[in-house]
């Protein structure tokens, strides 16, 4: 148990009218988002003390994409109900015991699998669960524990942004000792992308594969295709010099660098790829005769998807990792070209690897790989200077991950 019953974090309130001005001022709805954020204190939650649960206390929990599309009034409606608010956001973490009576000694170094499947609920495991698919647990809305998918997105529950967290003693994984702190707060988001990658077959030594963002996922995807399957021919779709730098440092052959609109698909550099652009009729999309073996998708917005829909070679695939959410599309291209489109989402299923043995993959390959993986991590803020974390994000000329420390001490 920890040495008070109380713990401080940065909670987000869900506020429908605030939504509603947020769709009205797009330009604005970062800044009105964080509105919804109150860094406050809350007493324990009651898996404070249970043997099976352990008390952590964060030292980096990451900014992820999908927090930003919460903050943002961009998420899908979707998984809404396997959500309660408010809630204290984080679920890429890295911290360290914070209780004498866990399996570990006080001060161990972890990363957690933030999941909240039937296990982590003491519940019987439902189908999903017992075929070793926890990713697809049909009790995330369980009436005792109540609803949320993961540690970060649960009421009661804290995320990693907080001076506490408390974590299922089966979902936390020991860190190596040398392990540098901002490397290993990659391993939640390493082990959304190994787990992604798992699902497509093994590229051949002649497969070309397309990276469409070069953010925190897009560039883990270029390490873990190079580190993990060793595909030769990797290209990556980068808006920004500091993102084409470290794709080619991770391993990238060729790195296409733009704004990310229109002009990349007319790219007459892609041609040697897909061939000649047929020309086109009534604005449709360009129809190309070849294409990418594999386009891994992890920026999730109607242009990446329009750029991967017309980049694929016939009978190619499409993996979806980057949160994909509404957006107006021409699925056309999709079956008239047999098109595999893939999603993905949590951290391992039973035909490759179980969550447990994702995470100790890519906590390996962490600390293995001889490249400089921690680069990613471009900044680590104050808890209580979030504000400044944020700002940071509007930054993309030179941000890639931001992370949120622990709070400075108030004087």
């Amino acid at each position: 148990m920890t040495e008070d019953n109380t713990y401080r974090g940065l909670e987000f309130h869900l506020h429908p009218m605030r939504l509603a001005w947020q769709k009205l001022r797009p330009s604005q709805a970062l800044s009105i988002g964080l509105r919804s954020l109150q860094f406050c204190s809350r007493p324990a939650p009651r898996v404070n003390g249970n043997p099976k649960w352990v008390a952590i206390k964060p030292l980096l929990s990451g900014i992820c994409g999908s927090d930003l599309s919460l903050l943002r009034a961009r998420s899908s409606p979707y998984l809404a109900p396997l959500t309660s608010w408010p809630a204290v956001l984080g679920h890429e973490v890295v911290g360290e015991i914070a209780t004498s009576d866990a399996p570990w000694p006080l001060g161990t170094r972890v990363v957690i699998d933030p999941s909240l499947a039937c296990e982590a609920r003491g519940l019987p495991p439902c189908l999903a669960c017992a075929r070793g698919e926890p990713d697809e647990c049909a009790n995330r809305h369980d009436s005792d524990l109540g609803a949320g998918m993961l540690l970060g997105y649960h009421r009661d529950l804290p995320g990693g942004w907080s001076t506490t967290m408390w974590a299922p003693v089966k979902q936390i994984f020991p860190i190596p000792y040398a392990m540098k702190t901002r490397r290993a707060v990659l391993a939640e988001p390493a082990a959304i992308v190994f787990q992604g990658l798992s699902r497509v077959p093994r590229p051949g030594p002649d497969s070309k594969v397309l990276v469409l963002g070069a953010g925190t996922v897009g560039l883990l995807t270029v390490w873990l295709l190079k580190d993990t399957l060793g595909t030769p021919h990797i290209s990556v779709h980068a808006r920004y010099p500091h993102q084409a730098r470290m794709a080619s440092q991770l391993g990238a052959a060729t790195v296409y660098q733009d704004q990310g609109d229109s002009r990349f698909v007319p790219n007459a550099t892609l041609r040697a790829v897909t061939g000649t652009p047929y020309p086109t009729q009534f604005n449709g999309w360009p129809y190309r005769p070849y294409g990418f073996d594999l386009i891994v998708d992890t920026v999730g917005s109607q242009t990446s998807f329009y750029e991967a829909a017309t980049l694929v070679r016939p009978g190619g695939q499409i993996l979806l990792l980057g949160g994909a959410g509404r957006m107006s599309v021409d699925l056309t291209p999709i079956w008239s070209r047999r098109i595999t489109l893939l999603g993905s989402f949590g951290y391992g299923h039973a035909a490759i690897s179980d969550a447990s043995a994702t995470f100790q993959s890519v906590i390996n390959r962490l600390h293995k790989t001889t490249l400089p993986i921690e680069n990613l991590v471009t900044h680590a803020v104050p808890l209580n200077r979030y504000a400044d974390a944020f700002r940071l994000l509007r930054h993309h000329e030179s941000t890639i991950k931001v992370a949120l420390s622990p709070p400075n001490p108030v004087v």
